[in-house]
């Protein structure tokens, strides 16, 4: 399995994964409008080396455990140095919603 889940600061196209109710991923497109309490997702922060596992307020914890699986093995596809590091909705940095948008 490939995963293409970069910040680009560039040009802001970010994409993800999105953990599914029956325990699967889909590779999405990540808005803003993606940040929906009921989801998961796992986003690749290639500058900072860091795999984020964001977490909806209202996310399952099926959801939860499966991007915890999900982002760990991102993370061991990845070259050395990342670490997995969990972002709780509302408590996201003030640049991460910056990465978001769309020029």
């Amino acid at each position: 399995m490939s995963y293409v889940l970069v910040f680009q600061e560039e040009n802001h196209m970010v994409n993800a994964v999105e953990m599914q109710e029956d325990g699967t991923t889909l590779d999405i497109d990540l808005t803003e409008e993606s940040l929906q309490p009921d989801r998961v997702f796992c986003i690749v922060d290639d500058a900072n080396k860091n795999v984020y596992i964001w977490l909806g307020k209202e996310a399952n914890v099926r959801k939860r455990f499966v991007g915890a699986q999900t982002a760990s093995k991102i993370r061991g596809e990845l070259s050395t140095g990342f670490r997995v590091r969990s972002l709780d909705q509302g408590d996201e940095p003030p640049d991460f919603f910056n990465s978001l948008k769309r020029e």
